[in-house]
């Protein structure tokens, strides 16, 4: 029998998920050649207790963010997200196109675009473009509703029905190999993902597992990968753990509010802590998103018990030995396929060292 994943809120799931197949573009790093596909319930011996671990970067300077992806090209990182929310941080596809062309190995990508803020079309052309230049299995794209890269500059984010419809775009053009994936925090926008051409699911619900499952079973019954997004910060010791969550509060409740703020009573948010992040999340301020030092910052100075929540559910804070034995466990659990952590950090380049070094060894069978 499985253990359940506990904590103070309570026990957030009880027995693992029956895991689907896998499509071959819907696994960035993917088994050796040769390797045992899955089946729709498990994984092979070999291969089952495998996490996946991708990073996602703002492209605030893209020569920094090509010193990361060397970083995680060097290690053992899978992905390489490039956020897409260019008027806050930068533009994406120029930095995804200088990573490729100065790495050799790790998938590199949009995580998270949209369809607003760029026609599907444009997006489309530039994938298959980058996928003629470079390997298109090295090519990931991730696409959502929108949430920063529209808000901030005074749209609205697309229906769930849309996106669905414009990764069926990029698939029309882009070649075989290209992974397209669908960013969902909730059941409506994870059913966008039975569309064609959509290769594996990008989770934003955090680690609750018996929501995770409800957005996996709501992508529908074709073979998919499911990939859990986190706010990541990994440190050497444990003394240096607290530190570090103070350097991620920001970035936890931005994820937090675009994954619950819409419906926290049907999103598994205990009750009691239902009032307290309400009040936090109606005062975001999204000129400020992610930023540690800006507004958002201190918005859950009197909500420790809802701050504490919110990290146990959105983020990975710790050493590499104690946040990989917290994915296995939510892996055993929930049936995902790996995570991909945020670089919003202080350090990025030991961030992510750490992660390529020492927390994907430590996530090997």
């Amino acid at each position: 029998m499985s253990r359940s994943l506990t904590s103070p809120w309570g026990v957030w799931g009880s027995s693992p998920h029956k895991r689907r197949a896998r499509t071959a573009g819907g696994h960035w790093g993917g088994p050796p050649s040769g390797a045992p596909s899955l089946s729709h319930v498990h994984r092979s011996a070999a291969w089952r207790h495998v996490v996946e671990i991708g990073i996602s970067h703002l492209p605030v300077s893209p020569s920094r963010a090509l010193r990361l992806a060397r970083i995680a090209d060097a290690t053992g990182i899978a992905r390489f997200g490039v956020a897409d929310s260019s008027h806050l941080f930068g533009a994406m596809y120029p930095t995804v196109q200088l990573i490729l062309s100065r790495t050799s190995r790790i998938k590199v990508g949009p995580f998270v675009t949209n369809p607003v803020t760029r026609h599907p079309s444009v997006h489309a052309a530039d994938v298959a473009a980058l996928a003629e230049l470079y390997s298109p299995d090295r090519i990931a794209v991730a696409m959502g509703t929108g949430d920063s890269a529209v808000h901030s500059v005074g749209l609205r984010p697309a229906k769930a029905e849309d996106v669905g419809r414009a990764l069926g775009t990029i698939r029309a053009v882009a070649p075989a190999g290209v992974t397209l994936e669908l960013a969902a925090s909730g059941p409506k926008a994870a059913s966008a993902a039975s569309a064609e051409g959509v290769d594996g699911l990008v989770l934003g619900g955090g680690m609750s597992v018996p929501w995770t499952r409800r957005l996996i079973e709501a992508a529908g019954p074709r073979p998919l990968s499911a990939h859990v997004f986190l706010i990541g910060h990994l440190v050497e010791r444990e003394d240096e753990v607290k530190r570090a969550r103070a350097a991620v509060r920001a970035s936890v409740l931005a994820v937090a509010r675009h994954a619950i703020g819409v419906d926290m009573a049907g999103r598994d948010v205990p009750p009691r802590l239902r009032p307290g992040l309400e009040q936090a999340f109606a005062r975001y301020d999204f000129a400020a998103h992610a930023k540690a030092d800006g507004a958002n910052e201190r918005l859950l100075d009197d909500h420790p018990e809802e701050e504490a929540y919110l990290f146990e559910r959105f983020a990975a804070v710790g050493t590499p030995g104690a946040v990989a034995e917290r994915l296995r466990e939510f892996q055993r659990e929930s049936g995902i396929d790996g995570a991909v952590l945020s670089t919003t950090v202080p350090d990025p380049d030991a961030h992510v060292a750490l992660t390529g070094e020492r927390l994907t060894t430590a996530l090997r069978p």
